[in-house]
């Protein structure tokens, strides 16, 4: 707010030292650098004639792969016909039946527990996204292929309407610290039009556990345009209406709990905890050519460490892992961005 500083009582606190300032300034510096090219290829997808060309031509590649899309069962029909009504479906790993997911949560949990001390220390540090490291992933490839079964890249597919590429898992640990910060506040992602991201709690989440939440119903599409502001409930209200809150998707559930999600058309966060930590696996999928390939490679995963990863999958898994294979040459020249 302009006008006169007023002043505070008590001490004034000390300044920083002036070399931690100037390598903070070098730090965002470099970051702004790297960042750059992505941004500026934001900026030119969103000139009306560009964003026009590029909703024309997905349309069209959605059109010529209807006939290829995989026939699925009722049970995961259902799962895709409640994404495109609600952009949201919640079922349980027992009721989806998928092999090794037993294995696959024990080994989530094994994880989140042996990295509990240090999400607690990052989010006493400030540090307000916590997920298990990436090197700990690598060495328990279960956990990562289990996001490549053929039955889940179907389901993805004839979600997207489009072959499904793979941008990895993160396992997210929410500190039960009441701080509505980064993905605890409302936001969409940012990596393409239509995503779907597979959660799998694992641990109990009830209403104080930082449950994920999701507005059903309205979507943004191209119309819409692409912009990715923060939100909160007052920001909702006034774009919903007074009755988003009854359209919210609040969903707790104990471990083994799943959720599909499309997160780029739903405005999505996990609600801030306060009883207990929330912990998490996170799936990601977009099309094989995704509109803002810039933005995506969010999993903390380097490309390195998902060759060793896919090195020994199967073709269609493979080429799921490897998406970035398929970019033309000068989209793969631009680095991706942080958001």
């Amino acid at each position: 707010m302009a006008g006169k500083a007023i002043a505070q009582e008590g001490p004034t606190p000390p300044a920083a030292p002036l070399h931690t300032a100037k390598a903070a300034r070098r730090r965002n510096y470099a970051d702004w650098l790297r960042d750059f090219p992505a941004r500026s290829a934001f900026w030119v997808t969103r000139l009306g004639p560009v964003s026009r060309m590029l909703a024309s031509r997905y349309r069209r590649a959605v059109a010529s792969h209807r006939r290829m899309v995989p026939t699925l069962s009722p049970g995961d029909r259902a799962i895709v016909e409640a994404l495109d009504r609600d952009g949201i479906y919640i079922s349980s790993l027992d009721c989806l039946g998928l092999p090794d997911s037993r294995e696959t949560v024990r080994i989530g949990q094994m994880l989140s527990a042996e990295f509990s001390a240090e999400a607690h220390r990052q989010a006493a540090a400030g540090v307000e996204f916590n997920m298990v490291p990436p090197e700990r992933i690598v060495v328990n490839p279960r956990v990562f292929a289990w996001g490549l079964s053929d039955r889940l890249l179907d389901i993805a597919e004839a979600y997207l309407g489009m072959p499904a590429a793979y941008d990895g898992m993160q396992i997210i640990y929410t500190v039960a610290d009441g701080r509505e910060v980064s993905t605890r506040r409302w936001h969409r992602d940012w990596e393409d039009r239509k995503m779907l991201k597979i959660a799998i709690y694992l641990n109990d989440v009830d209403a104080d556990g930082g449950p994920f939440e999701a507005v059903r119903g309205p979507r943004r599409t191209d119309e819409d345009g692409f912009a990715y502001d923060l939100m909160s409930d007052d920001d909702l209200r006034r774009t919903f209406g007074e009755e988003f809150a009854e359209r919210v998707a609040s969903c707790t559930g104990r471990a083994g709990t799943v959720l599909f999600v499309d997160t780029a058309r739903q405005y999505h966060r996990g609600r801030p905890a306060t009883g207990a930590d929330r912990t998490a696996i996170f799936y990601s999928y977009f099309a094989r050519r995704p509109r803002h390939p810039f933005f995506c490679e969010r999993s903390g995963l380097s490309r390195q460490q998902i060759e060793r990863l896919a090195r020994h999958l199967p073709p269609r898994q493979r080429a799921a892992a490897l998406w970035r294979r398929g970019l033309p040459g000068w989209l793969r020249m631009i680095p991706s961005a942080r958001v």
